[in-house]
C-alpha cells in the first residue's frame, strides 16, 4: 500500500462529495419538476417555487393524475404485476433501510480505524525533519510512505524503546484502507443500485414493465454487499431463509 493518512482522508472525502453531488442532482431535478420529495427546497427561490407550482396545476395536474391512474389501473387489473410490484417495493425499502444501517456502522468503523492509526503514528519515532518512522522486526527502518530509511538517517533517530513496530503500522493502515473500500461499496450500492431502482419504480407516467421489475429484484440481490445482507437477516430473523430469496440470494461480498 502507498496511501498515507492524508491520502486516505482524501479518498473518504471524495466519496462523500460524490454522494452529495448525486443527491443534489436528484433534489434539483425534483424541485425543477415541481414534484415534492419530502425535503426542504435548497435551490430555487420561493418565487420560483410558486411559479413551478402554478405551472404544474391545471393541465399539468391532469397529466399527473392520468399517469398516476395508469399505474393504479395496472396494479388493479393485473394481480401478478401488482404482486411483483409490491414485493419488489417491499424488498427495495428493506434494502434501503438495511443499507443505511450498514453505512452508519461502516462510517463508525472507519472513524475508529482512523483514530487508531493516528494514535499509532503519533507514537512513532521521528527523523530530524519531523517525518515519522518505524522499525520492523528485522531492524530496518521505514517512513510512513513505505520508503526505506537509509542507515545514515536511521542512525540519527533517538529511539525510546516503546515505539510501534512497522508491522503494526502496516496492519492498521490496511485496516483504514479496507474500511474506506467497504464504505464506498455501500454508498455506491445505495445510490447506483437502490437509488436508480427507486427512481424507476416511482415513474407513474411510464410504469416499469414486469420484466424490468424482475431485473430490479435480481440487481438488488446480486449487487447487495454482505453487510447489507447481514442487516436484512437481523431484521427478518423470524423468516425461513430457505423460502426467502430476498435474503438467501447470492450476494457480492466486499
Amino acid at each position: 500500500m502507498s496511501y498515507d493518512t492524508h491520502d486516505l482522508r482524501g479518498i473518504f472525502k471524495e466519496a462523500k462529495r460524490e454522494l452529495e453531488r448525486r443527491e443534489d442532482e436528484r433534489d434539483f431535478a425534483a424541485e425543477v419538476s415541481g414534484i415534492s420529495n419530502g425535503k426542504a427546497a435548497r435551490f430555487l427561490s420561493a418565487e420560483d417555487h410558486e411559479k413551478r407550482r402554478a405551472e404544474h396545476t391545471g393541465e399539468g395536474e391532469r397529466r399527473r393524475n392520468e399517469s398516476f391512474a395508469r399505474l393504479q389501473t395496472l396494479l388493479a387489473s393485473n394481480a401478478a404485476y401488482a404482486r411483483l410490484y409490491n414485493d419488489t417495493m417491499g424488498l427495495l425499502g428493506d434494502a434501503e433501510d438495511a443499507t443505511d444501517r450498514a453505512i452508519a456502522k461502516a462510517q463508525a468503523a472507519l472513524e475508529e480505524a482512523q483514530a487508531q492509526l493516528e494514535q499509532t503514528v503519533s507514537r512513532a519515532a521521528q527523523l530530524p525533519d519531523g517525518s515519522r518512522v518505524f522499525r520492523d522486526a528485522r531492524g530496518q527502518v521505514w517512513n510512513e510512505r513505505g520508503e526505506r530509511v537509509s542507515d545514515a538517517h536511521a542512525a540519527a533517530i533517538e529511539w525510546r524503546g516503546d515505539e510501534p513496530a512497522y508491522e503494526q503500522y502496516l496492519e492498521e493502515r490496511e485496516a483504514v484502507t479496507d474500511r474506506v473500500t467497504r464504505l464506498e461499496a455501500l454508498q455506491g450500492f445505495r445510490v447506483d443500485t437502490l437509488g436508480r431502482i427507486r427512481d424507476r419504480m416511482s415513474d407513474h407516467d411510464n410504469p416499469p414493465a414486469a420484466h424490468e421489475i424482475e431485473q430490479f429484484k435480481r440487481d438488488i440481490q446480486e449487487n447487495m454487499p454482505e453487510p447489507v445482507r447481514d442487516e436484512l437477516i437481523k431484521t427478518t430473523a423470524s423468516l425461513d431463509p430457505v423460502s426467502s430469496p430476498e435474503i438467501s440470494a447470492p450476494v457480492r461480498a466486499l
